[in-house]
Order: C-alpha cells, then sequence, then structure tokens
C-alpha cells in the first residue's frame, strides 16, 4: 500500500501590522526632515527639505503596498497549497477506497474442502480436526493424504485444489487471466498447472507465476483490474505445509487456497490495512481506518482471526478477536495466513450477506486486517 502522502505545513507570512509601519514611518520622517533641516545651506529656503520629506513619505507609502501585496501573494498561496494539498489526499483516499469483487473461492484444509463443511465451521457447528502426532511434534493434516514428506503433501494440496474447483464450478471455463499469483513452491505450482491442464484446458496459466506478497499483491490487482476490461480476471492460488516441529506454539498446518477474482461477483474485497507496530501509530487507528475504507461506523461482528503476537491495544479497536479464532481448526500456515482468514470471511459474507472481519500475518508486515463485503453493498 502506498502511504498516505504527507505534507510539510506551509509557512504562512504574518500579517503587516499598521500601527507599527505608522510608527515606524513617521519616526524615519522625523529625522530624516531634521537632518535635512540642520544639513542645509543657510541662504537656502525649505524647498530641499520639503522635497526630502515628501520623497521620504512616498518611499514608506510605497514599501508599505510592496508589504501589503507580499502578504496577499503570500495568502493567496497558501490557499492554493491546501487546495493541492487536499486534493492529493482525497485522490488518494478515493484510490485506497476501491474495491474488487470474488468471483470464486476454494478452501482445502484440516477442518474440510467443500462449501456444506465451511459453511458448518463458520456457523461454529463443526468438529475440531484431530492433532496428529509426527516425529517433530504436533500436525494439523489433511484426512486423506497420509505421506510425511512435506513436498509431497504441498503437491497434494496443489492437485486437490484444482479437483476441489472443477467440482465446485457448474460448466465449462474459459478465460486467461491477466496474472496469476502463487503463494508456495515451484514444485507444487508445476503440480497446479498440469491438473489445471486436465480439469480446465480452456484456462490458460503462465508458465511462471507472480509471487504472492500478501497486501502489496491485493493493492498491485486492485490498482490494475479497477482500469481493465469487465471480463478480466486474476487468479491467486497457493498450498502451504509446515514441517512438525516441538519448538511451534501451535501444531503445524496446511492448507491451499485458490481465488478467482474480478470486477463483479460474490462478495467484494478491499486493500485492506496493514499495522507495523511504531511510535507514529496504534493499532486503532488502523482498524479505524479500515472501518472507513468500508463505509461502516462499527466494527462488524464477526471476524476470522488467527492469534498473533501481544499488539497493545487491540482489544480496544472493538473489533471481535475472539470468538471466531482459527488456531485450532488450521494449526501454523505462515505466510498464507491472511488468504485463508480472507477466505472464510468472504464464506460468511456471502452466507449471512453481512460483513465480516478478518484480522492475520502478512508477508510483509505484523498484521493485516480488513473487511469483506456483499457485492454491491456500498463503495
Amino acid at each position: 500500500m502506498r502511504p498516505q502522502p504527507t505534507f510539510p505545513a506551509y509557512r504562512h507570512a504574518r500579517p503587516p501590522t499598521g500601527k507599527r509601519w505608522l510608527a515606524a514611518g513617521a519616526t524615519v520622517l522625523l529625522l530624516t526632515g531634521g537632518i535635512a533641516a540642520l544639513l542645509r545651506h543657510p541662504e537656502a529656503g525649505y524647498g530641499q527639505v520639503v522635497m526630502v520629506i515628501g520623497f521620504i513619505t512616498v518611499l514608506s507609502a510605497l514599501v508599505w503596498g510592496l508589504r501589503v501585496l507580499f502578504y496577499r501573494m503570500a495568502t493567496h498561496n497558501a490557499q492554493l497549497y491546501h487546495h493541492e494539498v487536499k486534493q492529493v489526499q482525497q485522490q488518494w483516499w478515493a484510490r485506497h477506497c476501491q474495491h474488487i469483487a470474488l468471483t470464486e473461492a476454494v478452501l482445502i484444509g484440516p477442518a474440510g474442502t467443500t462449501l456444506t463443511q465451511w459453511q458448518r465451521l463458520i456457523n461454529r457447528d463443526h468438529r475440531q480436526p484431530d492433532v496428529r502426532i509426527e516425529s517433530g511434534g504436533k500436525a494439523l493434516r489433511l484426512l486423506h493424504s497420509f505421506t510425511v514428506d512435506i513436498t509431497e503433501r504441498e503437491k497434494h494440496l496443489a492437485k486437490t485444489l484444482v479437483l476441489q474447483w472443477r467440482e465446485q464450478h457448474q460448466g465449462p471455463l474459459a478465460i486467461t487471466p491477466l496474472r496469476c499469483y502463487w503463494s508456495g513452491s515451484a514444485a507444487s505450482w508445476l503440480v497446479f498447472c498440469t491438473q489445471m491442464a486436465l480439469s480446465f484446458p480452456d484456462v490458460v496459466l503462465p508458465a511462471h507465476p507472480v509471487v504472492w506478497r500478501g497486501e502489496e499483491s491485493m493493492t498491485e490487482i486492485i490498482d490494475e483490474l479497477t482500469h481493465s476490461a469487465p471480463e478480466s480476471f486474476f487468479l491467486c492460488a497457493g498450498c502451504c505445509s509446515l514441517p512438525a516441529s516441538h519448538e511451534s506454539r501451535l501444531p503445524a498446518g496446511e492448507a491451499a487456497v485458490l481465488w478467482l477474482l474480478g470486477q463483479t461477483g460474490k462478495v467484494q474485497f478491499s486493500r485492506g490495512e496493514v499495522f507495523n507496530p511504531s511510535p507514529d501509530e496504534s493499532i486503532v487507528t488502523v482498524a479505524q481506518r479500515a472501518l472507513d475504507q468500508s463505509e461502516l461506523t462499527q466494527p462488524p461482528d464477526t471476524s476470522f482471526l488467527f492469534s498473533q503476537p501481544p499488539i497493545p491495544d487491540l482489544n480496544e479497536t472493538g473489533w471481535n478477536v475472539t470468538q471466531h479464532v482459527q488456531d485450532l481448526n488450521w494449526g501454523e500456515l505462515a505466510e498464507i495466513e491472511s488468504m485463508v482468514a480472507q477466505t472464510l470471511a468472504a464464506f460468511f459474507a456471502e452466507h449471512h450477506a453481512m460483513p465480516c472481519g478478518w484480522l492475520a500475518r502478512d508477508p510483509n508486515h505484523t498484521l493485516a486486517l480488513g473487511i469483506v463485503k456483499p457485492y454491491g453493498s456500498g463503495k
């Protein structure tokens, strides 16, 4: 996200003080008149003295006029400066509030693979997946995958992702995405492309995708998609399977996600907001900006999230950060965490026809958060 533009304060000119200028002019006039009278030749008249006094009077009036003109011009320049600053900031905010639509979504994880299973999860009417004990530690895994090799598990996730999309999608699909983003290994991308060629032969994919970078990638997509043809699409997908570790606070998890993003769809994604602890910004300010971005006055009642490192004042944001924590459903997900949280929020927003929040780690930031809304509900 390009940060909000800031500009230095304009240094305003001080207005001329009439009394001070009048006193200074009178003093100069008296001094020059007195000096001219003292230096006057005894036989000369007072004509030269009068000329000096007249010259000083005209000069003082001219200097006063120039000072007033300078002040008026400086005031005008200040008004133009503030107008330009306001216009640039309004343009930035209008761009920052742009959104795109989620046309289709597929989610694979230890808690399920189908839309019916995800509806039960978002309604908290599901059974949490069992923790598997592996040689390295605890893990949450897909039930129908038994290999312990992480590379093979990611390949299996990539293939399962395409097969589930084929099952969810009705009819043929013939598109050429403007760009494909991928979160995962090159080996899993190759498996994904191979299965796509079998399941969706009319979808053209590039040999090498763009690496998914979270909020930065979403910003790129929104910037390009809002100026593209109505039938344009972006494909974002990824899979991740982490090795079990006794050092990890959570069980090792795994997941696969797929988004087909366009200009119309079921729900709308915004750019979201990011937070990095610093003295200059608080999480409360960032959370409020996310509400403003989605034209909401109150935080959504439901937010899907993963537990985060201690962030002061997170509970002061007013967001629901306790009821839909997903740690026990997914385990540790690393860089794909935010995609999973956004997908769950999208399923909730579509199913309940109401906004839903999400909070998760971003590949480049301590925390990312945003709101998913049903398509067409506001800008």
